[in-house]
């Protein structure tokens, strides 16, 4: 009861502090301007203007120009930054615009560069809600988005539409777990949970704004079904000096904080930035299995993990402007993260008469120790001609994930205490990937109306794992190794790639058309078997673009492109048994092919002053999809597996409207498609048709000019499997935030799983069994966060000449 008294007064201060405070209002003034294409007099219509409170990011205006290009807003007395977008069109922003009481103020005719050649890259900043559409990638600026605060990487990635992130913290892009997640324009070698976790250890504060890109052309790099995730963090300081603190908690014991600084002076920027955090939470998995191998025998599980993680990120990022045409860089990202873990299971088995029969547990301690490091260098240089311009970048990436389980199994009576042991074991996990890069990029026009884009990649991905079980004899005290649950491998993997994108401008058409060639050579050495698996294969990827603008404000595209997802080379690839339930246990398949997918997709698209609207027909063909399958032997142990199906279909729409009424901002999202796969080559009963669909809204209310209030919904509504079911899913989730001190300090409280609805139902059905779960993630609580920003406001960045953003 206190503390509901507590979050009642919380809640009650955030609401009358800004009450107080709107008495205060002052005079207003007007502003006024013309907006035109550069190069002639022909009017922008539908630009859309945003006036926002000089040093904050906060809009406290918005218009849209008219059919003549005009356009009038009436603001508070003061001083303003002024942003101007329009599609087509690179965003421009005016700074130290001056409102005075009664008077207008005259910004006269204002000229957007038309940039519609420019496919690969958008770059606009504002405030939380802004949605910039381009052909071939949507951008959400979320770095002011109060429904992230205090959060991860994960929580930014949640409030982004058409992506989910399921209990696991695996991410996926219309419900394909097969996209690539890029953190600053470059791929993450890390492959499925593993990669969750690291998204997890990034707090959302890092966080700039986040790319889709679900039809990638042939510049980019081709792993992933599902296209590219590029989460952009801040590198950029203000001008002068400029910095922030954050501090949050919440009431599952999560605890973070963290303190940036930037300084930009004359020919060096420098950025840097360091957070530690506390997180906790517990998982439970509740299984029922009825298994008809043998004979009918009935199995109930009982699951609890318990997690605690304790980690560090610092961010640094140097850049220097030797000339006014070079610019040499230096990034460094840099994890560590310490994880302690219980994982309690009971089991009773039941036999034909639903009798009990037995009973056992298992209890295993995980002691994990992670850290990633990478970094980065490059520099670009822009030639005298006008958009010719080269860059070279280069990688190194390093990241280790290591530690000792302690496990203890007991035999159980009928009211489950505890008769003795019946395994002790210890375990040691290592997991090593890295990877090296060097990759250049060249632009070059070749007329007024065409670009050539052309490059070259070299890449090397190294992954080393060691897996070690020993089993204590129980008679003896000794512990001797089981030989099936060990492992230790290698895999490398070498790519050469090339490409070249011609993209022009004719009239009001964009185009665009690449092919990118690789060649790609792996190899998997399994130490334990001395067993090794070779495979070198050609590839070729093709993609093309057109766009037609045929207003200022609407445009309709097309795009195809081809692309390929490679197994992941542990847990997908690796055949030595593992787990730690021994009634599930996983194995790979070292005789995985890759997956090459060819996508096509539809687009609609609209942008004016106050509505977004994207429609967005697809389909996608994956020849030799993988998926996990699942067997259960003669006692009952069921094994995952991995196999290539023949072919795996989907195809359907993705629909996202954006609006801005008042005060209130927001999206309303939806996604439906239909998923086809032919499993006809492993076997009967292995192919699924399913219908999926999914709804997200998340909408933002500006109380005040200091108090905001954000709520976040996503469904997903049952689907069918390969081999099953899964159930539905809603997840809600509400953030208010009040400003103070001239914005400079914003206060933000978070509602996380209010209806503690962050569970997931399966069902397996295979002839010899079947399987029903559902896992739940206990996440629901209250989070309090503090964040100060310092220094002066943003200006725009001194960039080489002809670079995109």
């Amino acid at each position: 009861m206190r503390s509901r008294n507590h979050f009642a007064l919380v809640l009650l201060a955030f609401v009358l502090l800004p009450l107080v405070r709107l008495t205060a209002q002052g005079g207003s003034g007007e502003l006024r301007a013309r907006v035109v294409a550069e190069g002639g007099a022909a009017p922008v219509n539908g630009a859309r203007v945003d006036v926002l409170r000089a040093g904050t990011l906060a809009a406290v205006a918005r218009a849209a120009t008219a059919e003549d290009g005009t356009v009038r807003v009436r603001v508070a007395t003061g001083r303003y930054r002024v942003r101007l977008t329009a599609l087509g069109f690179a965003p421009r922003e005016l700074a130290a615009v001056e409102v005075r009481e009664g008077a207008t103020t005259d910004l006269g005719i204002i000229a957007l560069v038309v940039r519609p050649a420019e496919l690969s890259r958008v770059t606009v900043s504002g405030e939380a809600d802004i949605v910039t559409l381009a052909p071939d990638r949507n951008q959400y600026v979320v770095k002011d988005m109060p429904a992230v605060r205090g959060g991860n990487v994960l929580d930014v990635l949640r409030n982004v539409p058409s992506v989910d992130v399921d209990i696991d913290n695996v991410v996926s892009l219309r419900g394909n777990s097969g996209v690539t997640i890029q953190i600053n324009g470059r791929p993450s070698p890390l492959k499925a949970q593993q990669l969750g976790e690291y998204l997890a250890s990034l707090p959302a504060d890092l966080v700039e704004r986040v790319e889709v890109i679900p039809n990638p052309s042939a510049k980019d790099d081709p792993d992933g079904s599902a296209g590219i995730i590029n989460i952009v963090l801040k590198r950029e300081p203000d001008a002068g000096t400029s910095g922030g603190m954050t501090v949050s908690g919440a009431t599952t014991g999560n605890f973070t904080t963290g303190a940036s600084v930037g300084a930009q002076k004359g020919k060096w920027t420098a950025f840097g930035s360091l957070s530690g955090y506390r997180t906790a939470w517990i998982r439970t998995d509740n299984i029922h299995r009825d298994n008809f191998a043998v004979s009918p025998t009935f199995l109930d599980e009982r699951a609890r993990q318990d997690t605690r993680q304790y980690g560090v990120t610092t961010t640094a990022r140097v850049a220097y402007q030797p000339t006014a045409r070079d610019e040499i860089s230096f990034d460094g990202l840099f994890t560590s993260r310490v994880e302690f873990e219980v994982d309690s299971n009971v089991y009773r088995n039941l036999d034909a008469a639903h009798a009990f029969a037995s009973a056992n547990d298992r209890v295993t301690t995980n002691n994990n120790r992670r850290f990633n490091l990478d970094l980065n260098t490059g520099w670009r240089h822009a030639f005298e001609e006008k958009g010719h311009r080269v860059s070279v970048d280069a990688r190194l990436y390093r990241a280790t994930e290591q530690g000792p389980l302690d496990i203890k199994a007991h035999t159980l009576a009928a009211d489950f205490s505890r008769n003795g042991f019946s395994a002790v074991e210890d375990q040691y996990g290592l997991e090593a990937p890295g990877e090296t890069f060097v990759k250049v990029d060249w632009v070059k026009p070749l007329a007024s109306w065409l670009r050539l884009d052309a490059g070259y990649k070299g890449l090397l991905q190294a992954w080393e794992t060691l897996y070690d079980t020993q089993v204590e004899n129980l008679g003896t005290g000794v512990f001797g190794p089981d030989s099936n649950r060990i492992s230790n491998f290698t895999f490398t993997q070498r790519t050469h790639s090339v490409y070249g994108v011609l993209n022009a401008q004719a009239g009001h058409w964009l185009l665009q058309a690449g092919l990118r060639l690789e060649d790609a050579a792996t190899t998997f050495h399994l130490r334990t078997r001395d067993s090794t698996y070779d495979n070198h294969y050609r590839s070729h990827f093709a993609s093309a673009l057109a766009a037609y603008n045929f207003t200022d404000n609407d445009q309709l595209k097309v795009s195809v492109s081809e692309r390929i997802r490679r197994p992941d080379p542990g847990f997908q690839i690796d055949p030595s048994l593992s787990y730690t339930d021994p009634l599930n246990v996983s194995r790979g398949n070292p005789f995985l092919r890759p997956e090459y997918i060819r996508s096509f997709e539809l687009g609609y698209q609209h942008q004016s002053g106050t509505v977004t609207v994207q429609l967005s027909p697809f389909f996608r063909r994956t020849t030799d999809a993988i998926r996990p399958i699942r067997t259960i032997d003669t006692l009952g142990v069921a094994t995952r597996t991995f196999a290539n199906v023949a072919t795996s279909d989907a195809y359907g729409v993705d629909a996202t409207v954006g609006r801005s009424v008042g005060s209130l901002t927001g999206f309303v999202g939806a996604s439906g498609f239909r998923q086809v796969s032919d499993a006809a080559n492993l076997g009967a009963g292995l192919s699924a048709d399913a219908f999926v669909w999914t709804a997200r809204a998340n909408i933002a209310w500006r109380v005040s000019r200091t108090l905001d209030v954000q709520g976040l919904v996503t469904y997903r509504a049952p689907q069918t499997v390969e081999q099953g079911t899964q159930g539905a899913q809603l997840r809600p989730s509400f953030a208010i935030r009040q400003k103070l001190m001239d914005e400079r300090l914003a206060l933000t409280l978070r509602i996380i799983d209010p209806f503690s609805s962050a569970t997931e139902i399966s069902t397996t059905i295979d002839p010899r069994f079947i399987q029903e779960s559902n896992r739940t993630r206990v996440i629901r609580g209250l989070l309090i966060s503090a964040n100060w920003t310092f220094g002066k406001q943003r200006k725009q960045h001194e960039q080489l000449p002809d670079d995109p953003g």
